[in-house]
């Protein structure tokens, strides 16, 4: 899944956690979209979703 969201312009960074079954992914908004992300990871069979993160959890990132 890393990979395959690495690929995509504007990607900046990918932290995957498989025991908690997410990833957070950093990236530039005007260079790529979500719907980007969801198509890549769906497609190498990693349904996902998109949840925002919460105050403060970027800062540990």
């Amino acid at each position: 899944m890393r990979n395959s969201l690495r690929k995509l312009e504007g990607i900046q960074s990918v932290d995957v956690d498989l025991e908690l079954e997410q990833a957070i992914v950093s990236y530039s908004p005007a260079l790529v979209d979500v719907n980007a992300m969801i198509e890549a990871t769906s497609a190498i069979g990693f349904p996902a979703s998109v949840k925002p993160l919460a105050t403060g959890e970027a800062d540990r990132h």
